[in-house]
């Protein structure tokens, strides 16, 4: 079975969407309740989603309007996300189908965590511009000031062992940040953060430590 029958027969067991065909292309085409309809492409990559990756699915007559990949936890790398949106089409997983069918509009579809960093970053007085390293892992270009790399996890209690199992999986970053205000930063991950020439902040600290 092809990734795009194991995602159709997901699909296909939502009472809120309809898979009424394919293009040329391979692509689920996907409507919702509201009758609005969208091609879906699904991927099976199993390391860093790249460019390489996302290019091919931009030739042919028919353009996917969302992207999705099996299994969900690969990194989507920057250069796949800017193909992407430069596109007018989005990225997720499995999961985002039925969120995207209920925006009904693909190419504006962002997750919402990671959409209110970017535009609280990109507001911010000190910051002259973001950009992608990863999904979650956002590079936010100062006008006074370095560069600050920062990763966006998600932990109610933020811990030592998240913030090594960031470093590992995401490389390097300047800062990291809860994706939640909920909970609290512990002293060991503070100290985790520290041993690794890093910063453990809330969204608020984030602010404060742009600006200077």
């Amino acid at each position: 079975m092809s990734v795009t029958d194991w995602v159709a027969e997901k699909l296909g067991e939502r009472r809120d969407l309809k898979i009424v065909g394919r293009t040329p292309e391979d692509f689920l085409i996907v409507r919702s309740r509201s009758n609005y309809a969208f091609f879906v492409a699904a991927l099976s990559v199993q390391n860093t989603i790249g460019l390489v990756d996302v290019e091919p699915l931009f030739v042919g007559t028919n353009k996917p309007q969302l992207i999705i990949n099996v299994p969900s936890d690969i990194l989507w790398s920057g250069a796949a996300i800017d193909r992407i949106h430069s596109e007018s089409a989005s990225f997720g997983r499995l999961r985002d189908v039925a969120r995207v069918a209920d925006t009904g509009d693909a190419s504006s579809y962002r997750d919402r965590n990671m959409s209110f960093f970017i535009n609280m970053l990109s507001q911010h007085p000190n910051v002259s511009g973001v950009s992608y390293i990863y999904e979650n892992v956002f590079k936010a270009d100062r006008m006074a000031g370095a560069s600050f790399v920062v990763a966006v996890i998600e932990a109610y209690n933020m811990s030592a062992e998240d913030v090594r199992n960031a470093r590992n999986r995401l490389g390097h970053f300047d800062v990291v940040v809860k994706s939640t205000s909920y909970g609290s930063i512990t002293n060991q991950a503070e100290a985790a953060a520290k041993s690794i020439g890093a910063e453990a902040l809330t969204y608020g600290q984030l602010m404060g430590r742009l600006a200077h």
